[in-house]
């Protein structure tokens, strides 16, 4: 139950955040929106007069743990023909490390965090060892090796952040949206 009243309070604590980020080419920005038990940690940039965004989402399941319900927007191919210019750019981690950052303060570390992968858009754009090794630098196991049936798992206790550079910015190992008022 404590595990639901943290998440609880921590949606009504992350209602509404803008927070602008530093890029070295053009302007980007964090925001935060809330659909009932789901957190959408969005990112958004304007690119060479073009705006691209990226968004994870999360909710609590009923066994209590958080699922990670999608991350989209950082995919190589913006349709058949166009590069993505958030891919490769360090958008999902920024998310991910944004995510446990913000967990870490709320949740007890033992909270287990889960998602589900989806099938990559192209094998040969998003090879599966690429996709799991992402996830794997941040502490997470991946569960069953079928195409497009795998499932990261971790405690939060045992997750880390992995620094990386966004859009070609100093390094970030994302935000800390429960403290971030008192940083700015």
């Amino acid at each position: 139950m404590a595990l639901n009243n943290n998440y609880r309070r921590m949606l009504q604590l992350l209602e509404g955040i803008k927070q602008p980020v530093s890029i070295p080419r053009g302007s980007a920005g964090f925001y935060t929106d809330i659909k009932r038990s789901e957190l959408g940690l969005n990112f958004a940039a304007k690119l060479d007069g073009q705006v691209h965004r990226a968004r994870m989402s999360l909710t609590l399941t009923a066994d209590q743990q958080v699922k990670i319900i999608d991350l989209v927007g950082t995919q190589p191919l913006i349709d058949l023909e166009n590069a993505n210019p958030l891919s490769g750019q360090g958008v999902s981690s920024f998310l991910v490390n944004t995510l446990i950052n913000t967990l870490n303060n709320v949740l007890p570390e033992t909270a287990v965090i889960t998602g589900r992968l989806k099938a990559p858009q192209s094998l040969v754009l998003e090879p599966l060892a690429a996709r799991r090794n992402f996830w794997r630098r941040f502490g997470f196991d991946i569960e069953g090796w079928g195409e497009g049936r795998e499932r990261v798992i971790c405690e939060l206790g045992n997750l880390e952040t992995y620094a990386e550079r966004l859009l070609g910015s100093e390094l970030t190992s994302g935000l800390d949206l429960m403290h971030q008022h008192l940083i700015d």
